[in-house]
């Protein structure tokens, strides 16, 4: 096993520079965290100007550039220590299959949307897409890993989404949202694009696999406690900046990414017991591959879905308990969610995989 490289040898870091309707994440992100910033012009940047029509891709694709973000004559750099945090745990990563990929790999960090005070990385080798990390704000300050992903499926992808709000008659000729309309990246316990239109419910799509959420996804949301403040993370089994993480090895079923989809008939059996982050690690090493489902807020968890391993981080300091990640297969896709074991406790049940008859 080799050692991860030093922090000090900081990656290529790409920057973007914003259109209106991104950069109010931004300034909002930034008012969380600094009140100064301003969360008045930022609401007001928000909102696309009536005045004229709201392309698609206007909304969603930035400029890329090697300068920080910019916006109206002042510049919001991305924090340093935002930055630290990042390379850092992808050091960890990179130790281990199937992450070695990521070793030296280009960084980019793009803000999501307003209220989430959280930012996507996304990870790339030689032009290539090998991953993503969702990273959060916490309440002291510093910052939590959401989840992470390895595979060349990310999440927030543009083209799914633009093929998704034709097929839903959403898009005028041309490419483009009616006026007034806005496009937003949330994150509560998964990756979400709201779209708007104006006098119009919002409707919300999966930014994993572009899936039309159903209308109480909004109602299901209020009931699951988002990530950031379950603050101080290191008591809630997350890696947080707070202290130094070590990775372990992940254990993975091997060739298991069964689809719960395929063989309903896991339906049927009682649900498993899993009190505790140690309990559902007790479960996968039992039957290597489970199902997840939630009772009552499945459109917020994009459940069901099928776990088929886990990823353990410790402090090696023993007041801090190590925090657990189980792994999630992303179906029709090569790419392999982790997901925090703490953020699905007691939020749904857990089944074993029923055979086939």
């Amino acid at each position: 096993m080799r050692k991860p490289k030093s922090i000090d040898n900081k990656r290529f870091i790409q920057y973007r520079r914003w259109s209106a309707s991104v950069i109010v994440t931004t300034l909002l992100w930034f008012s969380a965290i600094h009140p100064q910033a301003g969360m008045a012009e930022a609401r007001e940047a928000d909102t696309p100007h009536p005045a004229s029509g709201v392309r698609a891709a206007d909304t969603l694709l930035p400029v890329q550039s090697t300068s920080s973000l910019a916006f109206s004559g002042t510049q919001a750099q991305i924090p340093e220590s935002l930055v630290d945090f990042a390379e850092q745990t992808v050091d960890q990563l990179s130790v281990h299959a199937p992450f070695t990929a990521w070793d030296g790999a280009e960084l980019e960090f793009t803000p999501l949307g307003p209220g989430t005070h959280g930012w996507l990385i996304t990870i790339s080798a030689q032009g290539l897409p090998q991953g993503y990390m969702i990273i959060s704000a916490g309440e002291d300050g510093g910052y939590i890993l959401s989840e992470y992903g390895i595979g060349s499926t990310l999440p927030y992808s543009q083209a799914p989404l633009n093929d998704r709000l034709a097929a839903e008659g959403l898009l005028k000729a041309g490419g483009s949202l009616p006026k007034g309309s806005s496009v937003r990246k949330l994150y509560d316990v998964s990756p979400v694009w709201q779209v708007q239109l104006p006098g119009k419910k919002a409707v919300y799509i999966s930014a994993l696999n572009s899936e039309v959420l159903p209308d109480e996804h909004q109602q299901t949301t209020t009931a699951v406690k988002p990530i950031s403040a379950s603050m101080p993370a290191a008591t809630k089994g997350l890696v947080a900046s707070s202290a130094r993480w070590i990775a372990g090895a992940p254990t993975l079923a091997a060739g298991d990414s069964r689809d719960p989809y395929d063989n309903l008939l896991w339906l049927t059996s009682s649900n498993l017991t899993a009190r505790s982050s140690a309990d559902l690690r007790k479960l996968l090493q039992e039957h290597s591959s489970l199902i997840f489902k939630s009772k009552k807020s499945n459109a917020a968890y994009g459940a069901p879905f099928a776990l088929n391993g886990w990823h353990r981080w410790s402090t090696g300091i023993q007041k801090h308990p190590a925090a657990l990640y189980v792994s999630v297969p992303l179906r029709n896709t090569d790419t392999l969610r982790f997901l925090p074991a703490s953020r699905l406790i007691g939020q749904g049940q857990f089944y074993a995989h029923t055979n086939q008859p």
